[in-house]
């Protein structure tokens, strides 16, 4: 196929202060002809800071993201961050998918705002010390220097009034208190997982018996009062990020971006503790056999017990007041929405029996869709609203309650559909999500679908790329090259543009072929489109590999990410948004094009601006 395996040289440059008033005009004019909203994903740990600030761990909460961030992303006119679930995580494990505790990830804290309560020095210290390499997070250096940190903070801020916390514990002790008792009884039984734990600390909020009644009463008394220090100190760390979230919420507001929120399908190690009543006994939710896993997966998730989440007479249950609790905490805090991770597991789960060591065909399967099952067939629903309920009765008023509607709820549908799945989201118009690294087709896109190149799990679309050019040494890759790059020219190419050459160009040119597959975003029907921060700003690393722990979720933005993004765009690795544009608009013909003539003069201008 005579193609190329490097992306050659290029020259461009950053718009000047005169022309990025011009340049961001263009590409907000340029959206909002072809009706197109761009976001980023980006997860805390992976913000960028100056190196006076960075203290091994990026935050969407800080002062480099308020003040150099933000103002980046609104000049190309990107309108959300989507951040990662912000629960507090395993001390051995840094993934945000399966947290300990849906309090908040105390490693979000902008320790440069707490200078005062922390000394100069102390800070000073941690940004001295931290590691050179500004490209990744180091968790064993923040792990070790944050818990100090902020310690120092809690002594000097008990010298002074103390009105503001006591009324915040006060009002968030019912929400908060078992997450800090939670962290007390870790350090005590050395460990996290809870069910390695004493009787009585394991059986604190379920006790069986009246004698583990009085245990349990007796050992919470217990608690508050030789570790009340401690509990404090979980509660004015909680403090101090509600009064981050709330302030950068507003910040953002002014400055046009909105963070949607991400809620893990997984429930926390607290909320599993505290609610055992609420939990299925030996029943785990997983992923049944498919094509990316022959054996299923056995994730081990907790699983609500569905006679918990409605009453007979269709009113909420107890499990459905904790969800209902939970869904709206996240809304109150995710102006922008909220992307649920696997809605598949709310709708129509896939379990399976922990017994065993291995899933069958009589020990897992749909949790409510397998009627004749032994195990599970009392569970089945056999209606439309039964399987609509939860997000009928749940989470679409618990974001209507703060001002949201169901199109900013975010559905992470990846994997395999059933037919209540299906029919749930096409009832209910819920926005799923398309990923072209998955061959999706952008053109096949339904309006409401969010459409991406890959997301936190998928390789940088720099690798997706190499790979896919360099499979072509196998028929297998031969035909799925030539089918994918068939499509992209047939759905990207520019009226007037001989084809045949453009296909070519796509087929023999990696610069050519990523240019083609983000213009695909904006010639979709999708009136969303999300890009990973690695797609972005062409980085070609990966951020997470699914299954896999080390040097996974340490990748960040580094200081000088701007000059990054138009390096990297000058040489064809990141998105080209007057690019992207110009050819969307050029692909839906001459006549629409001759309507928009003076905006693809400007969106010329500046594709040449950033390539000259």
């Amino acid at each position: 196929m005579n193609i190329t395996t490097n992306y050659g040289p290029s020259f461009g440059r950053k718009p000047n202060v005169s022309e990025m008033k011009l340049y961001t005009k263009t590409i907000n004019e340029g959206l909002r002809v072809l009706d197109k909203k761009v976001g980023i994903i980006l997860h805390n740990s992976s913000a960028p800071a100056l190196k006076s600030q960075n203290t091994g761990i990026g935050s969407l909460l800080s002062e480099t993201t308020e003040k150099k961030l933000v103002p980046f992303l609104r000049k190309h006119a990107i309108t959300t961050i989507q951040q990662e679930p912000t629960g507090l995580r395993s001390v051995t494990d840094a993934s945000p998918y399966a947290p300990v505790d849906m309090a908040k990830n105390t490693l979000m804290t902008p320790l440069e705002k707490l200078v005062g309560l922390i000394s100069a020095g102390t800070y000073a210290g941690i940004v001295a010390n931290a590691p050179k390499d500004d490209e990744r997070t180091d968790y064993k250096y923040v792990k070790e220097n944050y818990p100090k940190a902020l310690k120092e903070a809690w002594e000097n801020y008990k010298k002074g009034d103390m009105s503001e916390f006591r009324e915040f514990k006060s009002s968030h002790n019912e929400e908060l208190e078992a997450g800090a008792l939670y962290q007390v009884l870790s350090k005590l039984n050395k460990t996290d997982k809870w069910k390695r734990w004493n009787t009585t600390d394991k059986n604190l909020f379920n006790p069986q018996t009246p004698a583990q009644t009085k245990n349990t009463q007796a050992r919470i008394e217990e608690l508050r009062n030789n570790y009340s220090d401690d509990i404090d100190f979980y509660f004015f760390q909680q403090m101090i990020l509600e009064k981050e979230i709330q302030s950068t919420n507003a910040k953002n507001k002014e400055a046009g971006i909105t963070i949607i929120g991400d809620s893990p399908v997984a429930y926390s190690s607290v909320e599993a503790w505290k609610n055992q009543d609420l939990f299925m006994k030996n029943i785990a939710l997983g992923v049944g056999p498919d094509y990316f896993s022959p054996k299923g997966q056995r994730w081990g998730f907790p699983v609500l017990k569905p006679e918990t989440i409605f009453n007979p007479d269709g009113s909420l249950g107890k499990g459905g007041e904790f969800l209902k609790q939970r869904y709206e905490k996240m809304f109150s805090e995710s102006p922008g929405g909220v992307r649920i991770d696997h809605i598949i597991g709310l709708i129509d789960p896939f379990v399976y029996s922990t017994k065993e060591p291995k899933m069958t065909e009589t020990n897992s399967g749909r949790l409510y869709s397998s009627p004749n099952s032994e195990l599970l067939g009392k569970y089945a629903k056999h209606t439309d609203e039964e399987y609509e309920a939860i997000l009928t009765k749940i989470i679409i008023p618990a974001a209507e309650k703060y001002g949201l509607t169901k199109s900013d709820i975010i559905c992470e549908d990846l994997g395999t559909i059933t037919p209540p799945v299906d029919k749930t989201m096409k009832d209910l118009k819920l926005s799923g999500i398309a990923v072209t690294e998955f061959d999706y087709r952008g053109r096949d896109t339904a309006p409401e679908k969010i459409l991406m190149l890959g997301s936190h799990d998928n390789s940088s679309f720099i690798e997706f790329t190499d790979n896919l050019f360099n499979a072509t040494n196998t028929e297998e890759g031969r035909n799925h090259f030539s089918r994918k790059t068939q499509y992209l020219a047939e759905d990207t190419a520019p009226y007037g543009q001989n084809f045949e050459g453009y296909l070519n160009n796509i087929r023999t040119n990696k610069k050519k072929f990523m240019a083609a597959s983000f213009a695909e975003l904006f010639t979709s029907p999708a009136k969303r489109i999300q890009v990973f921060f690695t797609d972005f700003f062409g980085i070609p690393k990966t951020y997470n590999i699914p299954g896999k722990r080390q040097g996974c979720w340490t990748l960040r933005l580094p200081e000088k990410f701007e000059e990054l993004y138009y390096k990297n765009i000058k040489e064809g690795l990141g998105l080209n948004l007057p690019e992207s544009i110009a050819t969307a608009i050029r692909h839906k013909g001459e006549d629409f094009a001759n309507q928009h003539k003076e905006l693809l003069d400007n969106l010329d201008k500046f594709t040449g601006i950033l390539k000259e």
